[in-house]
């Protein structure tokens, strides 16, 4: 009986540290992507609480010396729990939500955005490579049908990154602002 409590508690916290996410292991690979495996370096930004929202990490890029854009490592809200219903932020706590990272380069176009996880049950159509590829050289008010295509089986989804998206091109505006 001891020995099976050890090893559901030992199973209990290998799940538990295994469900925690480093967020500068995603962003150094996708720095790798973008920048390649030269000589780039990420300074960190630290945000104010007033522009932080679900913003993990954000770090400044530069290559020899020279600042060359932004990643981040943020969360975005998905389906409902227990279904999918037209996005609104009335209770926040129902939602499942997503990781992705953001590559910006110096003028805040996108670069590359990755979906890192994505645990609801539906819409996890928005983590193909191909569709994530359309934010590539967006700069700001993107919607969703005119700049990016929507997605069968993911349009809750779709619609919560792309609004996602928008507000966190928002944040980083007032970050270089904040910068200069």
């Amino acid at each position: 009986m001891m020995k099976h409590i050890l090893l559901s508690t030992f199973g209990l916290l290998l799940i538990v540290l295994c469900s925690f996410v480093d967020p500068d292991k995603h962003l150094n690979k996708l720095a790798n992507r973008v920048w390649g495996k030269h000589s780039w370096s990420a300074e960190a930004i630290v945000l104010p609480d007033s522009l932080r929202g679900d913003i993990a990490a954000l770090r400044k890029i530069s290559v020899s010396g020279v600042e060359e854009g932004y990643v981040c490592y943020t969360t975005a809200y998905g389906c409902r729990v227990g279904g999918c219903a037209s996005p609104s932020n009335a209770n926040a706590q129902s939602y499942e939500t997503f990781d992705y990272v953001i590559a910006f380069d110096q003028s805040l176009a996108i670069r590359q955005i990755d979906i890192v996880s994505y645990g609801g049950e539906y819409g996890y159509e928005i983590c193909r490579a191909g569709w994530l590829k359309q934010f590539e050289g967006k700069t700001g008010s993107i919607q969703l049908g005119h700049d990016i295509d929507g997605i069968t089986g993911a349009t809750v989804s779709a619609t919560f990154l792309v609004d996602d998206v928008n507000g966190l091109l928002r944040v980083m505006n007032s970050v270089v602002v904040r910068e200069s």
